[in-house]
């Protein structure tokens, strides 16, 4: 990891980069489309967000976002992890969404919520692993949500 550069994204045309990118685990498959994009691109615009790139020289390697765009007062989301495949398992997605924990509690939130897919199972297991508990979303039943209370 000692070459892995980290930058904060604060131009949209940035996150461009991941515009279908890709990534599997076993039949799970996530792939970045126009509508996840544009998402991200109107979550940037607010003050409060973070949004990091992770690069191997120049060469993009992932990327993490967290914002204060949830339903419940005082909380940020971790909108997105992604990991190229040949970089996973390297604690790189660990370490970003670290750094977006950091953030939120630098900006006063009580915690920090994510959503994952039901077959995500890399995501669940690096939720658990960082102390997110399994929280029973009345909003969203297509995968699970994870909270984690600072």
């Amino acid at each position: 990891m000692d070459d892995i550069s980290l930058s904060i994204i604060k131009d949209e045309q940035e996150i461009d980069i991941l515009r279908y990118m890709t990534s599997e685990y076993k039949d799970f498959i996530i792939r970045y489309d126009e509508k996840t994009i544009n998402l991200l691109k109107k979550n940037l615009k607010n003050e409060n967000s973070l949004y990091i790139m992770a690069k191997q020289n120049e060469d993009f390697v992932a990327f993490c976002s967290v914002d204060p765009e949830w339903w419940e007062d005082n909380y940020f989301f971790i909108r997105e992890i992604f990991v190229k495949q040949e970089f996973q398992k390297q604690k790189i997605g660990e370490m970003l969404i670290k750094l977006c924990i950091n953030h939120a509690k630098q900006k006063g939130a009580v915690g920090v919520v994510t959503e994952t897919a039901f077959k995500n199972i890399p995501m669940q297991r690096l939720c658990t692993k960082l102390g997110f508990k399994k929280w029973d979303n009345p909003d969203w039943k297509e995968g699970i949500t994870y909270k984690l209370l600072f």
